[in-house]
């Protein structure tokens, strides 16, 4: 299946309904076609050919729909770049991933010399803003304005639709190679399974599309006919804003801005009844959290998705676990129509039921590779297996307890720790507003459990405190040996709390 069928879907059903929503801006799916029909013939007369690498350096819009669109139009790969990395960051990608042309907006014209320096193979620039365009683009406008409208070359199936890089939380950034097939693949389980977005409906897209989680919320209306509602930005009074005047029904948010929402002093002022459906993912929720997010939003099912780039949606945890509620809710959830999953221990074996192994995973859902690198391919998918690197246990029921990283498992005095199950734990603390839990040398233990604690405002806590809660719910050898208090914590641009950088953070020995 080809990707753009949507639009072509689109302008059968409902052509003159609204497909896209930006600021002032309302455009139909007829409008929409014809606009991406002439930018694939720009793309086209600016040398672009199938599986060229297309570069997307711009916040959430319109023209960013557009874009993703008109490229594959004519066969090439997206090639949305992270807007949250620096000069240096975002010039490594586009070296790497071969990109020749750039679309820019308003917000990274003022890079264009810096990435032209940087990156000797860029050629083609264009400025997809509303402003003045840096010298020596061409204008998004103007391509669109003069060009004849080329028909869809429908192409789909293994080739190279997304090229997405993954957020740095370990060593240099891997371009993720996804194909026609595996994203409509992954879409597809999770649709069936989460039954979230409406016929007709109207999505609210405020987490960046560099971000796979974003690029199905965003493609999963579009299945289902309706609007696409473009933030830049998220902040939490433009959401509810957005939310109350396009009556938006479902939307995908990490746990971050889940708690911005439900502490926004202006959240009663708004209407947000339209809301039916919350997805969440992408960085651990508290049941605490959880729990007053249901109870702010109770028109809203809540729904959970777990994956990663390289294999979309895994598991999904539905609306009815989540009314339920329960020791499930700790759950990820199970493995969708499209998905199998296994936990494999470290000679490669399955697992019995409640035994902590790696999550891996195969299909047609799983990326084709990494871009350049077929090393890390090949320690990536093994024996037909993509290796997740996640820690995690299946119950007798098929549902996958997500337990750590396997790589932030901490040996402690002979013992094992999984981090997530301390965070968990430090979560219900009331004076905790986030954590994050690390292993640091230690002379006695090997490592020792350190936890990294930011407050509510207002809220105080000492260590021995929070070492005494955490006695309560867990083990005493899991409970945070040294405890550090900080003004925030550092995240990728996909909200994961960057624990390399606290781990290589100088600080005192244990006491």
């Amino acid at each position: 299946m080809y990707l753009t069928q949507p639009l072509h879907r689109a302008l059968q059903h409902a052509p003159d309904a609204p497909m896209t929503a930006y600021g002032e801006r309302t455009r139909t799916a007829r409008q929409v076609a014809d606009r991406v029909a002439r930018l694939a013939s720009a793309l086209k007369g600016l040398g672009v050919t199938v599986a060229d690498r297309v570069g997307i350096l711009m916040l959430n819009s319109d023209r960013v729909h557009e874009s993703i669109f008109a490229i594959w139009w004519i066969g090439a790969a997206a090639h949305p770049v992270n807007s949250r990395w620096s000069p240096a960051e975002i010039g490594y990608a586009l070296n790497d991933s071969g990109t020749e042309l750039l679309l820019v907006d308003d917000a990274f014209a003022d890079l264009v010399p810096d990435l032209r320096t940087r990156c000797a193979g860029l050629r083609t620039v264009v400025h997809c803003g509303d402003g003045p365009a840096p010298g020596g683009t061409l204008r998004y406008e103007d391509l669109i304005r003069s060009s004849t409208p080329v028909p869809d070359g429908r192409h789909g199936g293994d080739a190279l639709a997304l090229l997405l890089y993954t957020g740095g939380t370990t060593g240099l950034p891997k371009g993720v190679m996804i194909s026609h097939r595996g994203l409509r693949s992954s879409l597809a389980g999770s649709m069936l399974a989460m039954r979230n977005v409406d016929r007709g409906g109207a999505t609210l897209v405020t987490a960046p599309l560099f971000h796979i989680a974003a690029v199905c919320s965003w493609y999963a209306q579009l299945v289902m006919g309706g609007t696409v509602v473009f933030l830049p930005l998220f902040r939490p009074a433009d959401f509810l804003d957005a939310v109350q005047r396009h009556r938006v029904t479902t939307c995908i948010l990490i746990p971050t801005m889940v708690q911005l929402l439900c502490e926004h002093p202006a959240l009663g002022d708004h209407d947000v009844s339209s809301l039916r459906s919350i997805t969440y993912g992408g960085a651990a929720s508290s049941g605490a959290l959880l729990r007053r997010a249901m109870e702010t939003f109770p028109g809203a099912g809540f729904s959970q998705g777990y994956g990663m780039t390289e294999t979309g949606v895994l598991c999904t945890l539905g609306r009815e676990e989540h009314a339920a509620g329960g020791p499930r809710l700790r759950s990820t959830g199970r493995a969708t129509p499209a998905v199998e999953i296994a936990v494999l221990g470290p000679d490669g074996s399955r697992l019995p039921t409640g035994q902590v192994g790696e999550i891996v995973t195969r299909g047609d859902h799983v990326m084709l590779g990494y871009w350049g690198k077929p090393d890390e391919t090949a320690r990536a998918l093994r024996d037909g297996w993509m290796h997740t690197g996640d820690a995690g246990l299946l119950d007798e029921d098929g549902y996958l307890y997500v337990v750590d990283r396997i790589k932030d498992m901490i040996i402690t005095g002979g013992e094992n720790v999984y981090s997530a199950e301390v965070e968990n734990a430090l979560a219900t603390h009331p004076a905790v507003a986030s954590c994050a839990v690390i292993g640091v040398p230690d002379d006695r233990w090997g490592e020792r459990v350190h936890a990294v604690l930011v407050l509510r405002p207002g809220r105080t806590a000492t260590a021995e405190e929070i070492r005494d809660h955490c006695k309560t719910l867990i083990a005493g050898y899991k409970a945070p040996r040294t405890v550090e208090f900080a003004d925030a914590l550092p995240t990728s641009a996909a909200g994961k709390i960057l624990k390399r950088v606290l781990r290589d953070a100088p600080r005192p020995a244990a006491p």
